[in-house]
């Protein structure tokens, strides 16, 4: 498996040739610019074959319709997903604060926090 990581697709960058081939395939020159970040999807820290063919096929021309549309569904999924995610860590926030508060108010622990009278272990 070939990995290529940010080094060297940084100084293909810089080769005229390569730059020649990315216009070729009209990927624009500002698209050029933050490269690898595009096409490391998963964030790994090195670009694999499928990544580098998918990504490039993907920067060809201008943005589509159904590329716009695309991404607007899928930032609707991820606004769903972290609305539930806050209202579930809420939930649990506040479960975990009234059980504090409940154990605050219990007699043994009023005692041994030194509020109440002396306890003896």
């Amino acid at each position: 498996m070939i990995d290529i990581p940010p080094e060297f697709l940084e100084s293909l960058r810089k080769h005229r040739k390569f730059q020649e081939l990315l216009k070729d395939l009209d990927i624009s020159e500002e698209d050029q610019l933050d490269l690898f970040e595009t096409l490391d999807v998963d964030g790994g820290g090195s670009i694999d074959m499928e990544e580098l063919m998918v990504g490039l096929s993907r920067l060809r021309g201008d943005a589509r319709r159904a590329d716009i549309v695309g991404v607007g569904l899928i930032l609707r999924h991820v606004q769903h997903n972290v609305q539930r995610f806050e209202a579930t860590v809420l939930d649990a926030l506040q479960e975990q604060t009234a059980k504090i508060l409940q154990m605050k108010a219990h007699p043994v622990f009023r005692s041994s926090n030194g509020q109440g009278g002396s306890t003896s272990i």
